[in-house]
């Protein structure tokens, strides 16, 4: 904008002294000619209004310098070189910025409130704040008609205030709205209606702003589907209600005018008839329509009655006394079978019609999980201590020439500093854990100290009650929402851990295949089999003694032809090439051949698993002449003792020099990685699988654990657990666009590694227990606890401890404005065929086959489940048939949607939803962050599991998707993750979002989450 220098410099001089804020002020600057470089100048400030001047030193001994108009712009805290009195002034939409350097941490506090106090914005912010509070207080607008700042919006009420509901117990009073005859506070006259109910307990002298209703666009006559729940110790019979009423006129900025407010009393609302009041609603005291409230005593869930606290508190001697204060309070234990395992529980209702005229009430819960922290602590726990078993054995691998020796020591110095990172990722999530701290936020998702924790992980709920007389509360919807497991704070510049592996330097296959990695993978999985195999030849040399001293000729012959099969698998583990070439590679870097005590012939592990095979031959040898002499047990006992030491010895020698040789193998694998400038510890493709697998683990057991809870008394599923495995689905609506691809390809490999996942159930021994961890990287065992009451009940196979397998079905379908690009097919050229006609040649933006591939592979995994799913309990009964033929069918129209390859093919998240929820699957959601996606993914899947199941009327669909939406529990989850009751999207990205995947006007805005 223009301005005139001397007139800003003649206005700086007249406010000086009587200026908002004066003083001086260390302003970061560039200086030189050829080669600037930034640093700090003294300056002197000077703040009146929204303009900041600065001049070169006290304003009396030099002019104006420059000036900083404070609008559209923040202040925020910056440590610059380690000094905390540090701040930078940022402007919206723009990376133009200013740092400044205070004297001290008063002045910065000072001169950072003065700042962002300063502009034309935060006192129209100001003002429009009280205008609401004296609004909200007497009911009228404090401004005449016609004011001049009367078209300024009013505070945002549409948010839900901070004082909302918490859930604290069973609900003790419920309550629908309707109005009708509203009047209109704009020139058409047909509101677009909100309510804001208000309550007010004696001795309390102020009203507390406890809820509110969706918004009901050009509707004199709306009908609320948000109900108004309190829930124990929020209300007495003593208590005023307040219902605010506003014509919303323009949702995205929240501007609205008052129509007017209606009051009542509890205890007027219960000794009504049929609990009904119609009330009106005055607005300097005129009607400007009416309120029709109707309330019930919710259901107790443990005894299908109505709960009793709603009439007359008794007084001492058992007679009513009118007006009491005393809260409302229930008896009884509650048995709301969320309550387990989750914490902050949210919880809000709606009433929505059916198709035969009945009204549907449905609940929706949603709760932090109770595993966002101990599951990762557990995984650190395991891979501690792999990581140390591992350093341990790279420490016998000794009397290595000098340049291995160096090598060796680099590696183990890159795997102790792993080791110790995760001890004080460990500590820091202990500390969290103790703090209180429950889940970890999406604005945390960067936080290396919190790299093993899902982020925003949340457990939903959905519980309909029907409208028929004596309806019973079921759930018909759980799932757990949790942004998508990869590694944020280690960036995407190589990719995601699926093009980490194919791109690697020793790749063998140009696909991902996280089974077939590289030498290092073959050479770890190879060790352990061979010490698996080393173990169970020790317990059955034990046999064959026990067997001997028991005169068992049975138990001889078996252990003896057990010990030679054990041997025999040995030998085909190792004489392959890699463990040849590792034997050979490891006795030339051997500083001294003498150590080995073998010459480099005998360094062949055909010829050392030879030199094990001749001692089987001798205990063969010496237990057969046994069997036929039937000599004395203890003769017997001591004629196999000798040989079958000599066998063991022999074996502990071979397998050391074979462990030696593939722990060289690793070694030298590891140190050519750092060679050519691959992590190995910290960073490496190793560290980022550990916090990808955290993530999914912990997501995946809370599934699990409530399905369990939920399903445990049903016998079919318990049998599809045991004979055919626990389903997950997973769905993703990531793009396959930036550094989301690197997010889907760490989301490939984390589905990989859950496959080899397995549960078991076990009986908890305090209420308090947390599902244990246990087995080795990316073969993991999880017991979960159950309750004695729900241990009784399972089959006798679960209980004796038979693990569980699971498969996990990833399906993806992006759906904001990066798949929009990839999506997006772009005219090129135009190319003259040889007929002279003109075609038009394209490229693709982007590329979608990421997505088509991982929904293939899903399809074939979901396939074999539904296979094996018909050959046990196809028909086991009527109910397991008619499950199999549905998922059959939903499978083929799965099948045939993604043969058509449309962009934004919603249908393939529908399908597979309704697929594995006949099949009594779990169901886990995710995008970036599991807030503003999946926020809107959760609740059409309630919407349309309320149109097929519970008969909503479909002219509804759109009016309930709003107010779930707008009042439902998934605001509420934004508001968590960034302190803002808005979903994070821009207006272009709402444009580029589906139509059922869009917000409601008024509820999203551009934010940094």
């Amino acid at each position: 904008m223009r301005f005139n220098h001397r007139e800003l410099a003649l206005y700086a001089s007249h406010r000086l002294g009587r200026a908002d804020k004066e003083g001086c002020l260390w302003m970061k600057e560039y200086e030189g000619i050829l080669r600037k470089k930034e640093t700090y100048t003294q300056r002197w400030f000077l703040l009146t209004g929204n303009l900041l001047f600065y001049c070169r030193t006290d304003y009396s001994d030099s002019g104006v310098v420059g000036l900083i108009i404070l609008e559209r712009c923040r202040v925020e805290s910056e440590s610059d070189g380690g000094n905390r009195n540090a701040f930078r002034l940022t402007f919206e939409d723009s990376e133009v910025g200013y740092s400044f350097l205070a004297n001290s941490a008063k002045d910065q506090d000072e001169w950072t409130t003065a700042l962002n106090s300063g502009s034309y914005e935060y006192l129209r912010m100001a003002f429009s704040e009280l205008r609401g509070q004296l609004m909200h207080l007497t009911g009228r607008d404090p401004l005449v008609e016609d004011h001049p700042l009367g078209d300024l919006p009013i505070a945002n009420i549409s948010a839900m205030p901070a004082s909302a509901p918490v859930f604290k117990g069973e609900p003790v009073f419920e309550m629908s709205l309707a109005c009708s005859s509203l009047v209109g506070s704009l020139r058409d006259g047909v509101p677009s209606a909100l309510i804001v109910s208000s309550c007010q307990t004696p001795p309390q002298a102020y009203w507390i702003r406890y809820a509110q209703t969706e918004v009901i666009e050009h509707n004199c006559d709306p009908q609320f589907f948000t109900t108004v729940v309190f829930y124990t110790g929020s209300v007495s019979m003593a208590t005023r209600l307040k219902f605010e009423v506003f014509d919303v006129y323009d949702r995205m900025e929240s501007k609205m005018c008052p129509i007017g407010q209606a009051q009542c009393q509890v205890m007027e609302l219960i000794r009504a008839p049929d609990k009904r009041q119609r009330l009106e609603i005055m607005f300097d005291n005129a009607v400007c329509g009416y309120l029709h409230v109707k309330a019930w005593k919710p259901q107790s869930e443990s005894s299908g009655r109505e709960v009793c606290p709603l009439g007359p508190v008794a007084g001492a001697k058992g007679k009513p006394v009118e007006g009491s204060g005393e809260s409302l309070d229930i008896s009884g234990r509650s048995n709301f079978s969320f309550r387990a395992p989750m914490d902050s529980i949210v919880v809000r209702t709606f009433h929505f019609p059916t198709t035969n005229d009945q009204l549907l009430k449905m609940t929706e819960v949603m709760g932090e999980g109770r595993y966002s922290f101990s599951i990762p602590m557990q995984m650190l726990d395991l891979y501690i201590a792999e990581e140390s078993s591992l350093l341990s054995q790279y420490a016998t691998v000794t009397a290595l020439s000098e340049d291995f020796e160096i090598a060796r020591q680099e590696v183990m110095l890159e795997h102790s500093a792993m080791v110790s990172q995760y001890r004080q990722n460990k500590s820091g999530l202990q500390a969290q854990l103790e703090a209180g701290v429950t889940f970890k936020k999406s604005t945390s998702k960067s936080e290396a100290e919190l790299d093993f924790v899902p982020v925003n992980l949340h457990v939903q709920e959905m519980k309909v009650i029907d409208g028929s007389a004596g309806g019973k509360e079921k759930v018909l919807y759980t799932v757990v929402t949790v942004g998508c497991p990869t590694a944020y704070s280690l960036k995407f510049r190589q990719g995601g851990l699926a093009r980490m592996q194919v791109t690697s330097p020793f790749a063998n296959t140009g696909s991902f295949s996280p089974s077939a990695e590289n030498k290092s993978f073959r050479a770890r999985t190879l060790l352990g089999r061979v010490q698996s195999a080393q173990s169970s030849l020790h317990k059955e040399g034990e046999q064959l003694l026990a067997g001997a001293r028991a005169g068992s000729v049975e138990g001889v012959q078996g252990s003896v032809r057990t010990i030679a099969d054990w041997v025999h698998h040995i030998k085909g583990h190792c004489n392959v090439t890699m463990v040849n070439d590792a034997l050979r590679n490891w006795c030339n870097a051997i500083e001294d051949p003498s150590y080995v005590g073998l010459s480099p012939s005998e360094m062949n592990a055909g010829t050392l698993c030879h030199r094990v095979e001749e001692h089987v031959l001798c205990v063969e040898a010496q237990a057969e002449p046994l069997q036929e002499t039937m000599l004395h047990t203890e003769e017997w006992h001591e004629r196999l003792q000798r040989p079958l030491a000599d066998l063991l010895a022999s074996l502990d020698e071979v397998v050391a020099i074979i462990m030696k040789a593939l722990l060289f193998l690793l070694i030298k694998e590891s140190y050519q990685l750092i060679a050519n400038k691959v992590p190995i510890g910290l960073k490496s493709y190793k560290h980022r699988r550990d916090i990808v697998f955290s993530q999914a683990v912990t997501s995946l057991v809370t599934s699990f654990a409530f399905r369990v809870l939920q399903s445990v008394a049903v016998s079919s599923f318990l049998s599809q657990l045991m004979e055919v495995g626990f389903l997950a689905h997973w769905e993703s609506l990531l793009s396959t666009h930036g550094d989301e691809i690197g997010m889907l390809e760490d989301f490939i490999v984390a589905i990989h590694d859950l496959n080899n996942l397995k549960f078991k159930l076990t009986l908890a021994q305090t209420f308090n227990d947390v599902p244990k961890v246990t087995g080795t990287r990316y073969k993991v065992l999880v017991e979960l606890p159950v309750q004695q009451t729900l241990f009784r009940v399972l089959p006798s196979q679960l209980r004796s401890g038979k693990e569980i397998s699971v498969c996990v079905v990833l399906f993806t379908q992006g759906v904001n404005e990066q798949q929009s690009l990839a999506d997006a097919w772009v005219a090129i050229a135009e190319i003259s065929d040889s007929s002279n006609n003109v075609v038009s040649s394209h490229c693709r933006f982007g590329d979608s086959t990421l997505q088509d591939q991982i929904n293939m592979r899903s399809l074939h995994q979901l396939t074999s489940y539904c296979t094996r799913y018909k050959e046990h309990l196809g028909s086991a009964n009527a109910k397991t048939s008619k499950k199999s033929q549905q998922a059959f069918q939903l499978l083929e129209q799965l099948r045939a949607q993604m043969q058509l390859r449309k962009t934004k093919n919603l249908d393939i998240l529908t399908l597979s939803q309704e697929l594995c929820r006949t099949l009594d699957c779990g169901r886990i959601t995710s995008c970036k962050s599991a807030k503003d996606r999946t926020g809107m993914s959760v609740t059409l899947e309630q919407g349309h599991i309320l149109l097929q199941e519970m008969n909503m009327d479909p002219a509804g669909f759109q009016h309930a998707l709003d107010a779930m939406r707008s009042q439902g529990t998934r605001i509420r989850n934004a508001e968590k993750n960034i302190g803002n009751a808005q979903y994070a999207f821009n207006v272009l990205q709402v444009f580029a979002l589906p139509p059922l995947y869009r917000p409601p006007d008024g509820t999203y805005k551009k934010l940094q989450t």
